[in-house]
């Protein structure tokens, strides 16, 4: 009996599973560490989390993840365009601006949810899409190192566990348990900064 008689099969699915989880843990990491190349290992997670978002129907969380390839394009050239010397700060976000986002949200999430309870063959239309328009909002609040971005991800991480705890991917729900403690981790760090530049 070979050694590779003896390992289990592993499917398509479950080592994409992994792939995507490993570089999700080395990108937030990165992040809350303030590393630019972190950006880069998004980009690339991120591509390989569309191919499994597809195969599991979630619609919503495939256009998030597009995205998240954009924004770490973007993310990477903001966090690195300043140079050396001078470089992006960790800052509050205009209350009203803030506000207005918030706003944003609520209605997005009602709109796409609903749109896609009736269009799609999604189980979980409106929490798909809260997760999805969340992590846009928080997202593009990382690339402008608005330190309310964590806050925003300690609400929508805890919501992707059970999205995907009921889509029957766990790994992916150990992924978004663990992204919920880094985000209280990259919000204590990021703290830390804003108090040493006031």
């Amino acid at each position: 009996m070979s050694l590779s008689d003896k390992m289990p099969e592993v499917s398509y699915s479950t080592a994409l599973e992994i792939v995507v989880t490993i570089m999700g843990l080395l990108y937030i990491v990165l992040i809350a560490m303030e590393v630019r190349a972190g950006w880069i290992v998004g980009v690339v997670g991120s591509a390989l989390f569309v191919a499994s978002n597809i195969e599991q129907h979630l619609y919503m969380d495939m256009v998030l993840n597009s995205y998240y390839v954009l924004a770490g394009i973007y993310g990477w050239y903001v966090w690195g365009k300043h140079g050396e010397e001078v470089k992006l700060i960790v800052s509050f976000i205009p209350k009203r601006l803030f506000t207005s986002l918030l706003a944003g949200c609520v209605l997005l999430t009602i709109g796409f949810g609903y749109s896609l309870s009736l269009y799609t063959n999604n189980s979980l239309p409106y929490l798909d899409a809260g997760v999805t328009i969340l992590s846009f909002l928080a997202t593009w609040m990382s690339t402008r190192k608005y330190i309310e971005n964590w806050i925003i991800w300690l609400v929508a991480d805890p919501l992707a566990i059970i999205l995907y705890y009921y889509k029957g991917a766990p790994l992916y729900s150990i992924l978004f348990a663990i992204y919920s403690g880094m985000a209280l981790y990259g919000y204590l760090s990021w703290r830390k900064h804003l108090k040493h530049a006031i």
